[in-house]
């Protein structure tokens, strides 16, 4: 009962940060409109909150590691909780960078702590526990589109109203994480955590590596189409608002991904041949996307978006069960999610370069869909952890 009442929580953590962190998009031209801003420095707001995660998570991901899951979420929560509501209260454009700010510093130490979470309370079923919390995120990321527009028609488009309820509703879910019971969560946080065995010993493991190496292209990818791709269906002559609903189907494939996968993996007890299948699977449907039409089209982005959410729901299952990162989970998916970032960076970059010169969404598809390729080529050296693993 106590494990299922921390994975609801787990679920509604990350649903709340994707909730948080969406919500501010449907906001972006009545921001500009208000304060009299720039396209870029609308922009800065939403990157300084990526920004604050990327420098602050793998600092976040040791200290999970030394004072416990418990008590980071809980400082992470009202973190999150104060500066969510705080944004509702913005009076201008630098009072609002700054909550933004700190928000994502509190948005650094959550993913971190779910996989934690997972490691010392799910160890004989990780990968339905991260399944059930990842999936958290897709569903963060169509309520915060979805539900945001409609509460800025229903409230005449007062965005500081919308803000100041999220953040209640922050608040609320930090106020459940201190109300957990302690005694149900004292178990096994500190294995394997001695002073010296800490970051200079944890990078030159090579499977974090080869781990990172999955984040930065699953998850690299996934934000870059989510990102482009209602910018490619409108050059392949499809209308704005048809394209923004075709999009919505991406997210979708995530928050069925999750949960499948997971699951799936732990009752076959292997973990490589998925990532093998997922990643051949996301070239075929990648590449099929400039080429195809309605049902067809519908049905690429859907199987796109549950197969590169696929992988990178493996490649955080991995290390809550692999016995190199045993005690220091925190800090490892905080290493291999901060530098994976570094796909989200560039990739979309790199995009928006190949349409610019190409006119075309097939070049930058195409290229999308042979970074994806390239996790089948490192499955190779990850080592399986899952519990019908060869005995090497």
């Amino acid at each position: 009962m106590s494990g299922s009442i921390i994975l609801v929580q787990a679920f509604l953590t990350a649903f709340t940060l994707h909730l948080l962190l969406f919500s501010y998009s449907p906001i972006i031209p009545l921001v500009i409109r208000e304060m009299g801003i720039t396209y870029a420095e609308a922009g800065f707001i939403f990157s300084i909150c990526i920004l604050a995660v990327i420098l602050l998570r793998i600092p976040w991901g040791f200290i999970i590691d030394c004072i416990g899951f418990m008590a980071t979420v809980k400082m992470a929560m009202i973190l999150i909780g104060v500066f969510s509501l705080l944004r509702g209260f913005s009076q201008g454009y630098y009072t609002l960078l700054f909550s933004q700010l700190l928000l994502g510093a509190g948005f650094a130490a959550i993913l971190p702590c779910l996989a934690k979470i997972v490691n010392v309370m799910f160890q004989d079923r990780t990968g339905f526990a991260t399944g059930i919390y990842v999936a958290g995120f897709p569903a963060g990321e169509l309520a915060g589109l979805g539900l945001t527009s409609y509460l800025l028609l229903a409230l005449n488009g007062n965005w500081r109203i919308v803000f100041q309820i999220f953040g209640l509703w922050s608040l609320t879910l930090a106020v459940l994480w201190w109300l957990v019971d302690r005694r149900i969560l004292i178990r096994k946080t500190y294995i394997g955590n001695h002073p010296k065995w800490r970051f200079k010993n944890l990078i030159k493991l090579k499977q974090l590596w080869i781990l990172t190496g999955l984040c930065i292209c699953s998850m690299g990818c996934y934000d870059t189409i989510l990102a482009w791709l209602p910018s490619i269906l409108e050059i392949k002559g499809i209308p704005a608002m048809e394209a923004s609903i075709t999009t919505s189907i991406f997210p979708l494939g995530f928050l069925l991904s999750g949960p499948v996968i997971g699951t799936l993996s732990d009752k076959i007890g292997l973990r490589k041949p998925f990532i093998w299948i997922l990643g051949a699977t996301s070239i075929i449907f990648i590449t099929l996307i400039p080429y195809t039409i309605r049902t067809l089209l519908w049905i690429s982005i859907l199987v796109v978006g549950f197969t590169l959410s696929g992988i990178l729901t493996l490649t955080l299952i991995i290390p809550t069960e692999h016995s190199e990162f045993s005690g220091l989970v925190g800090g490892t998916v905080g290493l291999i999610s901060s530098i994976g970032n570094i796909g989200s960076f560039l990739f979309p970059v790199i995009v928006g370069f190949l349409i610019d010169n190409t006119g075309s969404p097939a070049p930058p598809l195409i290229l999308l869909a042979i970074i994806s390729g390239v996790t089948t080529i490192l499955n190779l050296a990850v080592r399986e952890t899952g519990k019908n693993k060869r005995l090497e």
